[in-house]
């Protein structure tokens, strides 16, 4: 199977090195159609996506699927698969790795690029990249090491960079009498101070990948000195029964029985979002992508983005990552079918696609080479404040979902509740999430 890639997307590239890349394209856009003029049939490609409905980034992926659509019309025809939920996608992708049946382009988040490569399906994208100067330049060294194997390869591309802080609600900090914390314990502290002043401190949930909650403890045991921070750099940790892991999960214990709403156990991201922009709760760990939610009434109240504020986590700490990415599945295809489906990757990763989603949903672009304008900082002051304040942080570093196998990250969702209730402890729940990690080997 990989001799046979190679051959054939050999032949491809001869295209695309002979033609430079826009001919490239409109030479595999012909290539695409069959039979004579006026009788062309485009290639179809499948894709699938859980930015779909109310999720942050909705907006900018129908932009550039109708912008791709627009441009490849009659040429390339994308069919795109809707999953209503980050759970109901990846669900979906591994079952469809199962039977090497993945779409054409997906997003490789959660073990699915692993699968992928594992069943065959996944190409390496290194080559492609390097046939191709311009997409390389907005890709950007950082975002390609960062997904690069060992061996060199290439197996999935990301599309922006990530920097998490939190957001806070200033009006309900001036009440409770607080600022953002410097320290763990001032952070403990300012919560019960919030609940004293009759607000309910955090938005968490437990559903899902667990993703708020996660947030906080990556930030409790990334800020933990040097073995918590080179704990939550590493990918794939064989072992969570540590010190900062422990310390951190006794937090996080803390924060679900004291300090968050009712509904945390077992919620899903839209429940702890819809907290927060309905003000119920002061705080939410989140990346720039919530952003344009604060001044959307349909989803926050009204006036919310003039009360939000952004801060590094305690002891100086962010969130700063590039994400797993999207993985191109062709292997094996005819060479229309790969050469279209590249067309896809370059376009969903490129400079456009860069733009349109720092623009609708606040996701930083990968490179310099997409230029954040004085415009937008000014039309996105909180989007602007994460990137200055970041230059502060001391502990910059990955979240679960990036650093642990899939299986550990389910098993998050599985324990909390029972951590929450007191019936496990956080080094009896440690130890579980250890025993997880042979789940994905």
């Amino acid at each position: 199977m990989k001799l046979n890639w190679k051959k054939c997307i050999a032949s491809t590239l001869l295209v695309f090195l002979a033609t430079g890349l826009a001919a490239c394209t409109a030479d595999a856009n012909e290539s695409a159609s069959t039979g004579a003029k006026g009788n062309q049939t485009p290639v179809e490609i499948s894709y699938a996506t859980f930015m779909v409905g109310s999720h942050v980034s909705a907006e900018a992926e129908k932009q550039i699927i109708d912008e791709f659509n627009e441009a490849y019309e009659g040429k390339i025809k994308v069919v795109i698969e809707e999953l209503p939920s980050d759970e109901a996608y990846v669900n979906k992708m591994k079952a469809l790795a199962a039977s090497k049946a993945l779409p054409d382009v997906a997003i490789g988040k959660q073990g699915i690029r692993e699968l992928a490569i594992k069943n065959g399906q996944a190409v390496d994208l290194m080559p492609l990249l390097e046939a191709d100067p311009e997409w390389k330049e907005y890709i950007g060294a950082g975002a390609i090491s960062y997904n690069q194997a060992d061996d060199g390869k290439l197996y999935s591309i990301a599309n922006a960079k990530q920097l998490i802080g939190y957001f806070y609600n200033k009006d309900m900090f001036e009440t409770a009498g607080i600022q953002p914390a410097k320290t763990w314990d001032e952070f403990m502290a300012n919560n019960e101070k919030l609940k004293a002043a009759g607000f309910t401190p955090l938005a968490m949930m437990t559903g899902e990948n667990a993703w708020t909650t996660n947030l906080w403890l990556a930030a409790m045991i990334g800020t933990d000195g040097e073995a918590g921070h080179s704990f939550m750099n590493t990918t794939h940790p064989e072992s969570y029964e540590n010190a900062s892991m422990i310390q951190a999960l006794s937090m996080i214990q803390t924060c679900l029985q004291e300090y968050t709403t009712s509904d945390a156990v077992g919620a899903m991201y839209a429940n702890a979002a819809n907290n927060f922009l309905q003000e119920k709760t002061a705080l939410i760990a989140n990346g720039p992508w919530m952003v344009p939610d604060f001044s959307d009434t349909s989803k926050a109240k009204a006036g919310l983005a003039d009360r939000v504020g952004v801060a590094l986590y305690p002891n100086d700490g962010i969130v700063a990552q590039y994400e797993v990415g999207y993985i191109l599945c062709s292997n094996g295809k005819s060479e229309e079918e790969q050469a279209a489906a590249l067309e896809f990757l370059k376009f969903k990763t490129g400079k456009r696609a860069q733009e349109i989603f720092l623009d609708k949903s606040g996701a930083l672009p990968l490179t310099a080479n997409v230029e954040i304008s004085e415009t937008y900082k000014t039309a996105n002051p909180l989007v602007a404040e994460l990137i200055t304040i970041s230059g502060d942080a001391k502990y910059g570093f990955e979240n679960i979902d990036n650093t642990a196998f899939s299986s550990v990250v389910s098993e998050f969702s599985l324990n909390y509740p029972d951590l929450a209730y007191g019936e496990i402890t956080p080094e009896e729940m440690a130890a579980k999430l250890t025993a997880a990690v042979a789940k994905s080997k």
